[in-house]
C-alpha cells in the first residue's frame, strides 16, 4: 500500500526556495556592483526559476493542505488582515512585472 504524501513538507520546502531566491537576489546585486554582467544574469534568472519553483510547490500546497486560520482577534487581526491582504496583491502585480523584467533584461 502506497503511504499518502503529507503535503505539509511543502512549507518547509517554500521556506527553503525563499531563502534560496534570496541569496541569488542578493548575490546578484552584488554581481552587478561589480560589473560582472554575466554572473549577474545568470544569478537572476537562477533566482527567477527558484522562484517560479515556490509559486508551483505553494500553489500545490495549499490547493491539497489543511487551511489555517487565525485566531487572534481585536486590533492584531486587523493588522495581520491588511498584511495579508496587501501581500497577496502585491504578489499576484509582482508576477507579470517579473516576466516583463526577464524578457527586457535578455534583450539588453
Amino acid at each position: 500500500m502506497i503511504a499518502a504524501f503529507d503535503f505539509r513538507v511543502l512549507a518547509d520546502l517554500n521556506a527553503c526556495l525563499n531563502g534560496l531566491a534570496l541569496v541569488l537576489i542578493i548575490s546578484g546585486l552584488l554581481a552587478i556592483r561589480a560589473r560582472h554582467e554575466s554572473l549577474h544574469r545568470g544569478l537572476m534568472l537562477s533566482a527567477a526559476g527558484v522562484s517560479a519553483l515556490f509559486l508551483v510547490s505553494y500553489v500545490i500546497y495549499h490547493l491539497n493542505g489543511d487551511p489555517v486560520r487565525f485566531e487572534g482577534g481585536g486590533a492584531v487581526r486587523y493588522v495581520y488582515l491588511t498584511i495579508l491582504v496587501t501581500h497577496v496583491v502585491l504578489a499576484v502585480v509582482q508576477t507579470p512585472l517579473i516576466i516583463l523584467t526577464i524578457v527586457r533584461g535578455l534583450k539588453d
